[in-house]
């Protein structure tokens, strides 16, 4: 399974909570086909207007750091990491159940203080994680 995180603004995560939906089918829009440049750049504008910054790197090693052994943490699972983008707002993750996704990637994002917006690749699992009570993932 693969997921694509995005790092949202607050502002937007909370303007767009109930609009999952329509966010879903920009970020595919996103991530999809290349369309006229014109287009893509207008897609990539808005892009860069509603994400913001997050460090995934830095993230996922503060995880390896409060952990012993890396292999215990992902129960024996590998899960992959590779950043989308330059402007290091979107991330990778490869895991390789909806469990695994959920223990090792979605809990550690609802302890950062910062809102997320997941797509899983077939577009099934899709939605919130957010330090927000009411924001959960949707399938």
């Amino acid at each position: 399974m693969q997921f694509t995180v995005y790092a949202v603004k607050r502002e937007v995560s909370e303007n767009y909570y109930y609009k999952v939906d329509l966010l879903k089918r920009f970020f595919e829009e996103c991530q999809g086909s290349i369309r006229t440049s014109n287009y893509m750049q207008q897609l990539m504008q808005q892009l860069d207007y509603i994400t913001t910054h997050f460090s995934f790197y830095d993230w996922l090693k503060k995880i390896h750091e409060n952990h012993i052994n890396l292999k215990e943490r992902l129960f024996d699972c590998e899960i992959n990491c590779d950043i989308l983008d330059g402007k290091n707002c979107c991330c990778l993750f490869q895991c390789d159940s909806l469990w695994q996704a959920e223990r090792v990637l979605f809990q550690p994002l609802r302890m950062c203080d910062q809102s997320f917006f997941i797509i899983e690749e077939s577009g099934e699992h899709y939605g919130w994680i957010s330090p927000l009570i009411r924001q959960r993932l949707l399938s």
